[in-house]
């Protein structure tokens, strides 16, 4: 008798675990978005406002350096010209955005300088560095996603 209850167990516990895995992109799409902003703060005030690299961790300045016309402009407005913030009047960074394809997500801006902006400085602009990307699994996804698996696991 012990022996059937435990085999109702374990069948019980692969189902759920079945159910999980069937639903584990849904669920890891939900926290995505749910982090959009994590994410895209990442990408536009971390690495390029705050330390100007691209998703490669490379000095965005040391392949396109302002030109000594920008360097004027930002110096008047007061903004840093000791690195590439692409940020001027806020637009690109405030456009950025999360998008979901069949290969997982990316990010991306519907500000109208950002195909120049790609064009110049490469598409590593919208990708996260490594260590961001670890950051933002470690201290975002992976909680949400084992507050999520629990729920799942209890129903």
């Amino acid at each position: 008798m012990a022996i059937n209850r435990y085999n109702a167990t374990l069948r019980n516990l692969e189902y759920r675990l079945r159910k999980f895995k069937d639903s584990l992109p849904m669920l890891l799409e939900g926290i995505i978005r749910d982090k959009e902003s994590v994410i895209v703060s990442a990408i536009a005030d971390d690495q390029l406002f705050r330390r100007g690299i691209n998703g490669k961790g490379i000095k965005i300045m040391s392949y396109a350096p302002y030109t000594p016309t920008t360097i004027r402009i930002k110096k008047r407005k007061g903004q840093p010209t000791t690195r590439v913030t692409l940020r001027d009047t806020g637009d690109f960074h405030k456009s950025m955005f999360v998008v979901f394809d069949s290969e997982g997500f990316y990010i991306t801006a519907t500000d109208k300088k950002t195909p120049s902006l790609v064009e110049k400085y490469g598409g590593e602009i919208f990708r996260l560095t490594d260590k961001n990307l670890t950051r933002i699994v470690r201290s975002h996804v992976r909680k949400e996603l084992v507050k999520r698996i629990k729920r799942i696991m209890k129903k």
